[in-house]
Parts: structure tokens; sequence; C-alpha cells
């Protein structure tokens, strides 16, 4: 059986996946949002030996440390890489940055 994944699809599970890994380890207060247009354009004509950034929206109740934002970016630049081999492991494209935006 060979069954193609497409961005968007990966985009939304992704998406699921990196926001109960979040909340599970920094806690309930924080959300995280994947910017769905630049993944998705990461994705899209991409040549095999490239690498992206990806742009994450944190959302938190509190105010977020310093320490907890660089804790909170390494995690999710590990995760990312490692859902995206499992996901999609034909396409997968390494993410090497990701920009954190706090609301």
């Amino acid at each position: 059986m060979n069954y193609s994944i497409t961005p968007n699809e990966i985009y939304i599970l992704l998406n699921k996946v990196l926001n109960t890994l979040v909340r599970r380890k920094f806690g309930k207060q924080f959300s995280i949002r994947l910017n769905s247009l630049r993944f998705v354009s990461n994705r899209i004509n991409v040549n095999h030996h490239q690498t992206c950034s990806e742009r994450i929206t944190l959302k938190s109740v509190k105010p977020v440390s310093m320490n907890e934002l660089m804790s909170i970016k390494d995690f999710i630049s590990f995760n990312i890489n490692s859902a995206l081999l499992c996901i999609d492991s034909k396409g997968y494209i390494e993410v090497i940055d990701v920009e954190i935006i706090i609301m």
C-alpha cells in the first residue's frame, strides 16, 4: 500500500503533536501553533537537500522567562524534526531554526 500524505495533513498532525508535547512538558498555560503558510510553502517545490525554518506562535497565560523560552525553543526544534521523520520520512526536510512569536 502506497499512501501519500499532503503537506496540509502533515501540518495538522504535527501541530497537534507539538502542542500536546509542549503542554505536557511545560504546563497547560502554554499553547502553540505552527504558521501554516510557512509550513506548507517550505514543502512545495522543494529540493531534497533543502533545510527550512518554521514560525511558531506561543500563547501563555503567564509571563515567560528567557530561560524558559530557550528551553521551549530547543524542545520544539528537537521534537519537530523527530515527528517529521516519523510522519513523512520520504519528504523529510530538516527544520534548522524555529522562530517563536509570543502572544
